[in-house]
């Protein structure tokens, strides 16, 4: 039986009012756009002032409230050329030294709100300055309770999303995240598409000829058995959405990162979904595979936990 599933969707905006570079807006601003076509979407502008950002005597009592208009006021400006319906823009001063601090307080901005999830962008930077894609984006990425859209600036422009990919490892919890992926691939009315990375280490050398054979025989048979369970994923999703569905199953010799962004790019107007996760073996993943694909990706990522 189709499940019914809420036209409206809220979104909170974590807009950024240092960004110089206006692009960074007008992508966020394009795939917002995107969204309303389809959707009766509720859009929340918020800004975290940081604490090294906060002019302390300004802060406290009566100064306080001329403090947080100020810098509203300078939320709508930044925001002036957006065409889009925007809810009053939320000034949120954030006491905590910490990065985990600014982080909590957006989160704690989007449940009040009721968002469906956060939409972000990031630096995408590399090597050491990795450290600033990865200081707000990424701590978002590892602690927010609530679903992350990622924006990089190598994004291209969105045009419609026509596809939605969603990375599996087959696991519950990547169950769990599916269910929240349909309900959204049913709003946008777009396909999904899931992709599952079949990851075997290569035979040690010196194997004898039957031990080789043996583990041939195991593999083979193991990627059939995750075969059928894609592909009943898939089956239940169609059936619970009513939306088009397509199962992938990847077996060449590839990362699972570049596998995803590989996928992505043969899918027409892509976004990808993913399951983000906490715990330390798998922030290790999410440091290793979502992570990159944020970074790299030329669309847009939504990190779900």
């Amino acid at each position: 039986m189709k499940r019914k599933v809420q036209n409206q969707m809220r979104v909170l905006w974590a807009i950024d009012l240092i960004a110089a570079d206006k692009k960074v807006r007008a992508s966020a601003e394009a795939l917002l756009k995107e969204f309303s076509k389809t959707t009766s979407l509720v859009i929340h502008p918020a800004y975290v002032v940081k604490f090294f950002e906060q002019s302390q005597s300004l802060t406290h009592g009566e100064l306080k409230k001329t403090f947080i208009a100020n810098v509203e006021d300078a939320m709508k400006r930044w925001l002036s050329g957006v065409k889009l319906k925007l809810e009053n823009p939320r000034a949120i001063l954030q006491k905590g030294v910490y990065l985990r601090s600014d982080v909590d307080a957006l989160v704690s901005e989007g449940k009040k709100v009721k968002a469906d999830f956060i939409l972000v962008n990031t630096h995408a930077r590399k090597g050491f300055s990795r450290f600033w894609m990865g200081s707000f984006a990424e701590t978002l990425m590892h602690h927010s309770a609530l679903p992350v859209l990622f924006l990089n600036p190598s994004s291209k422009p969105v045009s419609g999303i026509k596809s939605i990919l969603f990375p599996t490892n087959l696991s519950p919890d990547s169950q769990k995240a599916l269910r929240k992926v349909g309900e959204m691939a049913s709003r946008l009315r777009a396909e999904l598409v899931l992709y599952y990375n079949v990851e075997y280490f290569a035979a040690t050398p010196g194997l004898a000829l039957s031990e080789t054979m043996v583990l041939t025989e195991i593999i083979e048979k193991d990627v059939k058995e995750r075969k059928k369970t894609l592909d009943k994923w898939a089956n239940q999703m169609k059936k619970d959405y009513g939306i088009k569905v397509k199962a992938i199953l990847d077996d060449t010799d590839v990362r699972v990162s570049e596998g995803i962004i590989k996928a992505s790019k043969k899918l027409p107007s892509c976004m990808i979904a993913m399951a983000s996760q906490t715990g330390p073996i798998l922030s290790v993943l999410v440091g290793s595979t979502t992570r990159r694909v944020v970074r790299e990706a030329g669309v847009p990522v939504l990190a779900i936990r």
